[in-house]
């Protein structure tokens, strides 16, 4: 009853909503003929919100006695002109193309509940479906369709979900935060279990690298590069910390080193630099040391390090006080250096002095004959003579097969007719 209900309505509806068709100015025409009977379209109007009322005119009155029926027929007549000259004024001020809903023009026979069928069929076979009503059906269970959005967000859910667990398994917990119940072959006891195959990587893995530590190491030597001390041009020496692959909150920390008698001042301005100091520098390796982590980057905390140097080396040279009345404060420093509470015969004697010595020297004549025997392996000479060995076997190879090659002759490829006569 629904479904038969909802499908009326909506034939109502499309009927309601197309554009009246072309009426004929003949009255004799069989289907002038048939809306004189029934009910007189009326002029297409445009939408409005107001509410529908009589018009103010007098309204012709009720057919009373035997000549009502010929005073009906000529009052639906009259109407059924003007409603026809209105219809014919509408079409020609509008496109029919655009006006409808469907961009078709009216029936030419005037048959209205046959078009309004025809408009409906081909509605419901453009949604893939074969009948009106079954669109209807599908369209009211379907319901309002989801946002584009929702529907990718559903279609992605769906593929990544994880299928549903079996309880009927015996691996099956109800209080199983991730019940896995999949059915796996039975060991066959033909391979390691998972603790072996990760000792044997952890294996392989070493001795890859004790490979790049005997064959590759050696070869680095050829870009070492000389040791070039630091200028006096260079007094600062600054240190930075990284962590390799990540990020940590101890990067941004900068420290600076630096020694008052490097800075080319006068011996009263680096005394006075080391009282400016304070407890930053230290006695006992007449070095400053500086450090900054207040700001967020490395940069930043080395810019403020910097300018505080040069504010200590410009008030430094300034003469108004040359702070020689004040006498340089070391309480803050605590010597670290502790005595050597060895027993007396550990202590390193002259005798035991001269037994290291000839250790040594009989270890290093050790050495020496075994490099010349070649027992010690090198690098470097080993990759070399594998490659030239390599290379004399290619060489002895390409030449066991040139007179084989010279005396075979060429072979022509078979065609299909050179097949067919071999088999």
């Amino acid at each position: 009853m629904a479904s038969a209900s909802a499908s009326h309505a909506t034939r109502l509806c499309v009927l309601a909503c197309r554009q009246a068709p072309r009426l004929q100015s003949t009255l004799p025409h069989p289907r002038l003929q048939q809306l004189q009977r029934g009910s007189v379209p009326a002029a297409r109007r445009a939408f409005t919100v107001t509410t529908s009322k009589w018009d103010d005119a007098k309204q012709p009155p009720k057919p009373e006695g035997e000549g009502s029926a010929q005073k009906v027929n000529e009052a639906t007549e009259q109407k059924v002109q003007e409603a026809a000259e209105a219809v014919q004024s509408a079409d020609a001020s509008s496109d029919p193309a655009t006006s409808t809903p469907f961009a078709t023009a009216a029936p030419e026979s005037g048959n209205i509940e046959l078009f309004g069928e025809q408009v409906m069929d081909a509605t419901a076979k453009e949604h893939g479906y074969a009948t009106w009503d079954a669109f209807v059906e599908g369209e009211s269970e379907k319901g309002p369709e989801l946002p584009a959005r929702q529907r990718e967000f559903d279609k992605d859910f769906m593929a990544i979900v994880e299928p549903r667990p079996d309880r009927k398994s015996f691996w099956f917990e109800q209080d199983d935060p991730e019940p896995d119940t999949r059915e796996f072959d039975e060991f066959d006891e033909d391979d390691m279990t998972v603790m072996a195959h990760a000792k044997l990587q952890e294996v392989q893995e070493m001795r890859h690298y004790q490979r790049l530590a005997i064959w590759e190491l050696p070869l680095l030597s050829k870009l070492a590069k000389p040791f070039e001390p630091p200028t006096s041009k260079q007094p600062l020496r600054w240190r930075y910390t990284t962590y390799m692959g990540d990020n940590h909150p101890a990067e941004k920390k900068v420290v600076v080193q630096f020694a008052p008698d490097d800075l080319g001042l006068t011996k009263v301005q680096t005394d006075k630099v080391k009282k400016l100091c304070g407890v930053r520098y230290n006695p006992e390796t007449e070095v400053v040391r500086m450090s900054c982590e207040s700001y967020q980057n490395q940069a930043q905390n080395k810019h403020f390090l910097a300018e505080q140097i040069d504010k200590i080396i410009a008030e430094a040279k300034n003469g108004k006080d040359t702070f020689e009345d004040i006498p340089l404060d070391t309480r803050h420093h605590k010597s670290t250096s502790t005595k050597a509470r060895f027993p007396k015969e550990w202590l390193m004697t002259e005798q035991r002095q001269k037994t290291l010595e000839e250790e040594r020297k009989r270890f290093f004549q050790i050495e020496a004959q075994r490099e010349e025997t070649h027992q010690v392996v090198d690098g470097k000479i080993a990759i070399e003579n594998h490659l030239m060995g390599k290379l004399r076997q290619d060489q002895a190879r390409e030449q066991s097969f040139a007179p084989v090659r010279a005396a075979a002759p060429l072979r022509r490829s078979l065609g299909p007719k050179d097949r067919a006569n071999r088999t």
